[in-house]
C-alpha cells in the first residue's frame, strides 16, 4: 500500500487556489500504484471558518485531478494541527517537502524517497483578524449524517467538528433502516463499516477527543433531546435539519444548539446542490465498475 506525504506550509488562500498546487498533487498521485496520499498542512489553524475554507480547497482541487484521470479510489486525508515529529513516526514511501524544509525533516525519515519543491516559501499563520470560532470552542458538539463510502465532504464536516470541541463529539450515524429508499443501496456500507470508517478518521485527525456513535433512526437522533450538547456542525445543504433540532429541543424545554455551518464541497445552492460530492455518486461509480467488470467476464 504505497503511501506518499504531501507538506504543505501555506494557509494562504490565494496560494491555495494558484495552479501551482494541482500541478503539486497530480506529481504526488503518479507516484507508482499511490493508494494513499496525506497532505499535511504546517501552518497551525486557529479559526474554524479558516479550517473549512483551507480543507475545501486541498480537498476539492486533489479530488479534481483524481477523477479527471479516474483514479477515484485513491484516498486522501487532510491532517493540520499536529506536530512535526508526528510525520516523522509515520510510515511513508515517497515524502513531497518545501525546499526550506527540506534539511530540518529530511534525517529524521530513513528509507523514504524524497521529492522537494520550490512553492510558497514563508509559513504564514492566520488572519489578521481575531479568530471567532477558536480550537475547542465548545465542550461537547454533535453532528448526523449516513458517512456511507465516506468522502472529502464527510472528513471536512468530520474535521471542521473536531477542531471545535475539546471533550466529547456525538457523532450519530443513519441505520440502516432509514436508507431502504437510497439510490444505489446495493452498494450502501453496513453500519459497521460506516461506525468504524468514522472512528478511524477521527482518530487520526484528534486522536484522545472523547467519541460517541449513536445509530440514530429519526431526525434529531440524540441532538433533540441531549442536555449536555451545545453545538450542532451541519452542512450548508442541511441547515433546516438544525432548525428541526432546536424546534424540538425547544419543545422539550432544553436550550438551542449553536448551528455552525460548514461549506458544501462542490455544487451550487441555486440548483439544489447537484454536484456536491456525495456517497450516491461514490455508489453509482461502484455500479458502474460492477457492470464494466461483468462485460468482461461476460461478454455477450
Amino acid at each position: 500500500m504505497p503511501r506518499v506525504l504531501l507538506f504543505v506550509n501555506t494557509v494562504n488562500t490565494t496560494d491555495l487556489k494558484s495552479s501551482f498546487f494541482p500541478k503539486l498533487y497530480e506529481n504526488c498521485f503518479q507516484f507508482a500504484n499511490v493508494n494513499y496520499l496525506t497532505i499535511a498542512v504546517l501552518p497551525r489553524i486557529t479559526d474554524a471558518m479558516h479550517l473549512d475554507d483551507i480543507l475545501g480547497l486541498i480537498y476539492s482541487k486533489a479530488r479534481e485531478i483524481l477523477l479527471s484521470s479516474g483514479n477515484f479510489e485513491i484516498k486522501v486525508d487532510v491532517l493540520f494541527n499536529k506536530p512535526k515529529d508526528f510525520y516523522t513516526t509515520q510510515t511513508w514511501d515517497c515524502v513531497f517537502i518545501p525546499k526550506d524544509l527540506e534539511h530540518s525533516f529530511k534525517e529524521k525519515f530513513l528509507r523514504v524517497e524524497f521529492y522537494s519543491f520550490s512553492g510558497t516559501e514563508q509559513i504564514e499563520t492566520l488572519s489578521k483578524d481575531e479568530p471567532k470560532y477558536t480550537e475547542n470552542f465548545y465542550k461537547v458538539s454533535a453532528l448526523g449524517g449516513t458517512f456511507d463510502h465516506i468522502h472529502d465532504g464527510h472528513k471536512i464536516l468530520l474535521s471542521v467538528a473536531a477542531f471545535l470541541t475539546s471533550k466529547k463529539l456525538i457523532i450519530g450515524i443513519t441505520h440502516d433502516k432509514l436508507l431502504v429508499n437510497k439510490k444505489y443501496k446495493e452498494f450502501l456500507q453496513p453500519i459497521e463499516v460506516r461506525e468504524s470508517n468514522v472512528k478511524n478518521f477521527l482518530n487520526l485527525i484528534k486522536p484522545g477527543l472523547k467519541i460517541e456513535l449513536v445509530r440514530i433512526k429519526d431526525v434529531c437522533g440524540p441532538t433533540g433531546t441531549a442536555p449536555d450538547i451545545e453545538a450542532l456542525v451541519v452542512s450548508r445543504e442541511t441547515v433546516k435539519g438544525g432548525e428541526t433540532v432546536n424546534n424540538t429541543r425547544q419543545a422539550h424545554g432544553l436550550c438551542p444548539l449553536k448551528i455552525f455551518v460548514v461549506n458544501v464541497l462542490g455544487g451550487r445552492e441555486e440548483d439544489g446542490w447537484k454536484e456536491k460530492v456525495s456517497s450516491t455518486h461514490l455508489r453509482e461509480l461502484e455500479q458502474l465498475k460492477q457492470d464494466h467488470c461483468n462485460k468482461i467476464l461476460h461478454p455477450k
